[in-house]
């Protein structure tokens, strides 16, 4: 519908797009792209639009034959709140009818993994809007599918800007209800004050509050995996990471040196 975030559901044949959790399918809209008709391309088709896959490896429901996405549809609006631009892809995938068949790249990407073998430590994820696509997935395969031995701890830390705009929120309560092992934990900028400087409560907040878990975690070979918008939202998580560690230097060294030892995984657009 017209919702501005929506959770979209395709059927898929597994066997013919063995996805897993972390990786993207790229999406073809029909038509005609006006640009490319205008300068008389060759091929006047749309450019491919990656998303990042929303499912676990073996569908929602573990049989393999669904695949989810989380997409927000890419509008500019004026003042009044009238459209001014439409993204072409995202309101196509908003806007699909039941039965509809869909032109799909892929799957694509092999940096923003999960542990492929058994592992005992804590995994911290931190999104902000449609970057928890790949963390709901993620997180279910984790918690209840057993595809590895997992006996660490999870932790979503999740930040916008009013609560009503925290996609799944009752879906990841409801997890959190049932697993003791994972910690759902909300950054609201615009409703809830950070005990720091009394200011804004944004994600990198939230991650210093929880900042000797972190530690403990990530002396023990922990992960973290980082994404969302805008570009550049990592700086200020990766400056608590940073502190709480206890390195100095440039920042850009300690983050290749996390991502090296497979210990920090970011996607932000």
């Amino acid at each position: 519908g017209e919702a501005c975030i929506n959770q979209i559901t395709l059927e898929l044949d597994h066997s013919k797009f063995p996805y897993v959790i972390g990786q993207s399918a790229g999406i073809i809209p029909p038509g005609e792209d006006p640009e490319k008709v205008a300068k008389g391309s060759d091929n006047t088709g749309y450019t491919v639009r990656l998303y990042s896959i929303a499912s676990p490896t073996y569908g929602t429901d573990g049989k393999a034959n669904t695949i989810d996405f989380i997409i927000k549809r890419d509008n500019t609006y004026d003042e009044e709140g009238n459209v001014t631009h439409k993204g072409v892809c995202s309101n196509y995938m908003c806007d699909i009818k039941e039965g509809e068949i869909i032109d799909m790249t892929g799957p694509s990407g092999k940096n923003f993994l999960l542990p492929q073998e058994d592992f005992a430590q804590d995994i911290f994820f931190c999104a902000t809007g449609t970057g928890i696509a790949p963390f709901y997935g993620m997180i279910i395969e984790l918690l209840e599918h057993n595809l590895i031995k997992f006996t660490g701890n999870v932790y979503l830390i999740y930040g916008a800007p009013y609560s009503d705009e925290i996609v799944l929120k009752e879906e990841f309560e409801k997890l959190a209800q049932k697993h003791s092992h994972f910690k759902f934990i909300m950054a609201v900028s615009r409703e809830t004050k950070n005990p720091f400087d009394g200011g804004k409560m944004y994600i990198h907040h939230r991650v210093k509050e929880i900042g000797d878990t972190l530690k403990k975690a990530f002396e023990n070979g922990g992960r973290m995996y980082i994404c969302g918008g805008p570009k550049g939202m990592e700086k200020g998580i990766l400056q608590v990471l940073q502190e709480v560690l206890g390195k100095e230097g440039d920042l850009k060294e300690l983050e290749e040196e996390l991502k090296s030892k497979s210990q920090l995984f970011v996607e932000t657009y």
